[in-house]
């Protein structure tokens, strides 16, 4: 799927492809089927595609269609746009306070960077790989 390839889905009115790609395509593409889809928010499928968007694991994504259904959105729906947004800045608050948990393994601790730990394992593997010379 490319962007080309969803404009002209968009110009012949195919609205499945473009829920396809929706559901299916990298963020770049959903990000382009947010802004085709919602000049088509009143056929079937629309707003539900658009609706479970917001729950996106790309923080873009998930914005983008925020800002698309706040300009028509119900209660509950507006309740759900608040409620992830507070989501995202929980995540956002998180990844800074623990910048180093990008490479954990079982049984580490996250303390020390994880260049120091790469190193710590490749030395052990050399140690076991390679047996002292004068054998």
């Amino acid at each position: 799927m490319s962007e080309n390839k969803l404009e002209q889905w968009n110009r012949n009115e195919e609205v499945n492809k473009l829920i396809f790609a929706a559901e299916n395509g990298m963020f770049n593409i959903r990000l382009k089927c947010i802004e085709f889809l919602f000049a088509r928010i009143t056929e079937h499928g629309v707003r539900d595609l658009l609706t479970s968007m917001i729950s996106d694991d790309v923080e873009i994504v998930s914005e983008a269609t925020m800002k698309v259904l706040e300009q028509s959105a119900t209660p509950e729906l507006s309740e759900l746009i608040k409620q992830t947004r507070k989501e995202w800045k929980i995540k956002k608050k998180k990844k800074r306070a623990n910048p180093y948990n990008t490479n954990l393994q079982f049984g580490d601790t996250g303390k020390e960077r994880p260049s120091d730990r790469l190193m710590s394992r490749l030395r052990e593997q050399q140690r076991t790989n390679h047996p002292p010379f004068g054998f």
